[in-house]
């Protein structure tokens, strides 16, 4: 909804003549009930007086419906999020077509709160534990409700079949003005509607504040001040809880540098995965059967994930049968797993299975369409691989290459068709990270490159070209970290500060328990190639080598603590300022994008954001890297994405 929409909508309420009226009612077309406010509009704010304007806007709009003398329907036939949502709330009742699939409030997500009155007419509804998942929780997390979740919680009234949703809705109504429904006559407009959960108190705020500082450490100012006005609305009398504090919060927040940052992430999401950078306007070839080489872990997640997508045979290899016979009980299990969730039906979980075989005999890529291999980070046995399996297979099907950072030139050197060949980078957990990273050589024909990027939509991720180089996007830049954190503790300093030293900054892990994720040989290895690529930025820490030599899981205990076997390689700890640290990791961190920049690793910064944030699970309110590297160390990558001067005054 955009100023013009919302005045036209409070024109139109205003205009309306209620004598014979019995009620009024407000729909949507299509998917869509409204998806809510506009943000290129938003973000053109640039003081606070115009940043507040927005949710007066939308309060004045929305005020509108609320204070009919009659009462209001909203029939919510698809999409209702953020404002859209809050349009529904305004109205005395609600109905919702059960093909919905997403009601909710993303606005803590962006950096924002539900500014148009969201706050306590949920907490009317569904009291403050509700509230707050809806608000904070599930927005932090992406989750919207479907039109069952919303129903059996009582955000709405009833839930109503897709096919003549808008009939059935006016049925509803006209049961609701006459009383005469046995099935609506509990909800009588006379009557103040009690909420579905009730307040149970503050320990549950506390809860999600502890949370929050565990996972945020203040980072985000936009979930706390969210848990502020749920307090607020908790307190207060229903109905009493005045706008002022939620469009002051509001106007604040939209001016903030998380704000903006989060908003250009969302965008950033939304449009790349539509129209990714660098695809060729050629036909893709088909995909109507996959080969997967390895049974490890990787490999097992990879045929699952093609199976389940794209509903073809998938057929695993490995050289022995008791690993395929591992995978395959895994890929089994976490169907199982799919369908105890809810998120996979029995007979869907068995139409899946089915299709996924295994064995020691590669003869059966004869058929294949593409073959991926998910093998040892190693460039002599991937190209044996690859060596092996282009005279088994026809000559347009492609090899595709699960590499993380070896290079593709080098990998199909001597291919027959090293113009199929092209990178295709997973990131772990492969169900849950969205990134793929394409990466091309300079023999890659656009056919295959073309192939390459429908095959990520059609698996439901977003691909991302990048230069064959070392390390591509993520794990250059994750290296890069990890190498300035490593020397830093090699040189003396104290591990306990220097692990800790970015957590201001809000990010999914720190760097040493990103490490023992990871796996310290694993990290050795990428080390290792990367210095080998680039010396001078670079090196190979002692200390990580001499974990790797101890057999040692990581730095850290159980308890996130540096483990005694770990402080016994280590030379003695000096105090650091964790300021100091943070800035000469960001500082490196920043000469490495500008490093990759004027290499063309990518297209430009916006590559390098995406990949962070769906590679790296960087929250939305870094903005990826570059907006954070604007901010904390000064750079000028994205400078669009920071507020104007004129914000401040």
């Amino acid at each position: 909804m955009c100023p013009a929409s919302l005045a036209g909508f409070e024109a139109a309420l205003g205009s309306l003549d209620l004598a014979g009226v019995d009620a009024v009612a407000v729909t949507g077309h299509g998917p869509v009930f409204c998806a809510g406010a506009d943000l290129k509009v938003m973000t053109e704010a640039t003081t606070l007086d115009q940043a507040e304007d927005v949710a007066r806007q939308g309060h004045a709009a929305l005020g509108r419906l609320a204070a009919l003398s009659v009462p209001t329907f909203a029939f919510i036939n698809g999409v209702a999020l953020g404002g859209g949502l809050e349009l529904a709330l305004h109205a005395d009742y609600r109905t919702v077509a059960d093909s919905a699939r997403a009601l909710g409030f993303p606005e803590v997500r962006l950096g924002l709160i539900p500014g148009w009155g969201g706050i306590p007419r949920t907490m009317a509804l569904l009291g403050l534990d509700l509230t707050a998942r809806l608000v904070v929780t599930d927005s932090l997390a992406g989750r919207t409700l479907s039109s069952q979740a919303a129903s059996e919680m009582g955000l709405v009234d009833r839930r109503l079949p897709e096919d003549g949703f808008l009939q059935a809705s006016l049925d509803f109504a006209v049961g609701i003005l006459s009383g005469t429904d046995s099935d609506t006559a509990h909800l009588d407009p006379s009557k103040e509607r009690k909420p579905s959960g009730a307040v149970a108190g503050f320990s549950a705020l506390d809860t999600i504040r502890e949370k929050l500082d565990a996972r945020l450490h203040g980072a985000a100012p936009a979930p706390y001040r969210a848990l502020e006005l749920i307090a607020a609305a908790a307190r207060a009398p229903r109905g009493t809880m005045g706008q002022e504090a939620e469009i002051r919060a509001f106007g604040e927040l939209l001016l903030s540098d998380e704000a903006r940052a989060s908003i250009y992430a969302f965008q950033l999401t939304q449009s790349m995965a539509k129209k990714p950078t660098g695809r060729p306007a050629v036909e893709a070839l088909p995909v109507r059967s996959v080969g997967v080489i390895g049974a490890g872990l990787m490999a097992s997640q990879l045929a699952l994930l093609f199976a389940q997508k794209l509903r073809v045979p998938v057929r695993i290899t490995d050289l022995s049968q008791e690993r395929i016979d591992s995978a395959l009980v895994w890929i089994g299990a976490q169907l199982d797993n799919l369908v105890r969730g809810g998120r996979l039906t029995a007979d869907g979980a068995d139409a899946v299975r089915a299709l996924i075989t295994g064995g020691t005999d590669k003869t059966v890529f004869a058929d294949s369409d593409v073959v991926i291999e998910a093998v040892f980070e190693e460039l002599d046995l991937k190209r044996a691989v690859f060596a092996e399996i282009e005279s088994l297979i026809r000559p347009d099907a492609l090899l595709l290459t699960n590499t993380s950072s070896l290079s593709l030139e080098a990998m199909g050197a001597a291919l027959n068709h090293p113009e199929r060949l092209i990178g295709f980078h997973f990131f772990n957990p492969v169900a849950v990270l969205p990134l793929v990273e394409i990466v091309s050589s300079s023999r890659t024909d656009e056919a295959t490159l073309a192939t390459a990027f429908e095959l990520a939509r059609l698996l439901q991720k977003t691909g991302v070209l990048v230069k064959d180089t070392a390390g591509f996007v993520v794990n250059r830049l994750l290296t890069r970290l990890m190498g300035e954190v490593l020397s830093l503790i090699d040189d003396g300093g104290d591990p306990d500060v220097v692990d800790h030293a970015l957590e201001p900054l809000g990010l999914p892990m720190t760097p040493l328990q990103l490490l023992q994720y990871i796996g310290p040989s694993v990290q050795l290895h990428i080390c290792e190639a990367m210095n080998r690529a680039y010396p001078v930025r670079f090196g190979v820490s002692r200390s990580l080598t001499a974990v790797v030599a101890a057999g040692l899981p990581g730095y850290l205990d159980n308890d996130g603590g540096i483990s005694p076997a770990a402080a016994a390689l280590l030379p003695t700890a000096q105090p650091m300022d964790p300021r100091q640290v943070r800035a000469n990791i960001l500082a490196a961190l920043a000469e490495e994008v500008t490093a990759m920049l004027d290499e063309s690793i990518v297209a430009g910064p916006e590559q390098i954001d995406l990949c962070m944030i769906l590679g790296a699970n960087y929250p939305f309110h870094s903005g990826g890297l570059t907006p954070l590297l604007d901010r904390e160390a000064g750079t000028a990558f994205h400078p669009r994405v920071r507020v104007p001067v004129s914000a401040s005054s």
